[in-house]
């Protein structure tokens, strides 16, 4: 098989799973703003006397996801040579498909303190994060080129 070829079987799913992913963040966000229009004032489903060390736990794992992220994109060393294109473009393709979905993660979180506590705000700044992952990391087809040649 040439290069733009096996480039194509192995490019094509990753941007696939990167815009389903980007469709859950919009569902997500719709869920959110559906419960706080059906359920005004929405106060959460968790009865707890003191919220912020959920918060907390949330927001300190996001922050542990970005930086194993950022550590991740960092360990993605540059192509071997003696690495045949079938394998470098599997391994570049599981490495994209990682980070993508550790990129939601901090959506999830988000969404998982809305549901328990109520606050919209959390789950906005946790979104956004994750869109601004995903975008940083959404697999382009000229990035791949550019690794595959080395």
């Amino acid at each position: 098989m040439n290069p733009q070829e096996e480039l194509r079987t192995h490019f094509r799913p990753a941007s696939m799973v990167g815009a389903a992913l980007v469709a859950s963040l919009v569902i997500y966000l719709g869920l959110v703003e559906v419960l706080r229009a059906f359920l005004k004032p929405f106060k959460g489903f968790a009865v707890v006397s003191s919220t912020q060390p959920l918060r907390l736990a949330a927001f300190g794992a996001a922050a542990v996801v970005i930086l194993l992220i950022l550590i991740l994109r960092r360990r993605l060393p540059a192509r071997d040579p003696k690495e045949d294109t079938a394998a470098a473009l599997g391994r570049l393709q599981r490495a994209s498909l990682v980070v993508l979905v550790l990129g939601e993660i901090p959506a999830i979180l988000g969404l998982g303190l809305f549901l328990a506590l109520g606050n919209a705000v959390d789950f906005y700044i946790l979104l956004f994060a994750s869109l601004a992952l995903t975008f940083i990391d959404f697999p382009r087809r000229t990035a791949w080129e550019e690794w595959l040649k080395g």
